[in-house]
């Protein structure tokens, strides 16, 4: 499914909140390496790798959330089970 088709969903069981954008996504910053765990699994990302960012909306407020490939996407938004 192309990530433009998740925007306007909302997470399983926060039905206030909105996806707004999902892209392919790499944060490069000299000298430092950034981690942050899969929204959905836990799995650890380096942000400097490629990862996917979801940029979701709640009560006016935007927030990042980082994923380690498109089915944590998928299980977070409810449309399928993880493994």
């Amino acid at each position: 499914m192309p990530l433009s088709e998740y925007t306007g969903q909302s997470p399983l069981g926060n039905e206030d909140a909105t996806v707004v954008r999902v892209v392919p996504h790499r944060l490069w910053q000299p000298g430092q390496t950034r981690t942050e765990a899969c929204t959905n699994c836990g799995e650890e990302l380096v942000l400097s790798e490629e990862h996917l960012l979801v940029v979701l909306e709640e009560r006016g407020t935007r927030t990042r959330r980082y994923f380690s490939e498109e089915s944590c996407i998928r299980a977070w938004l409810g449309e399928e089970k993880q493994d």
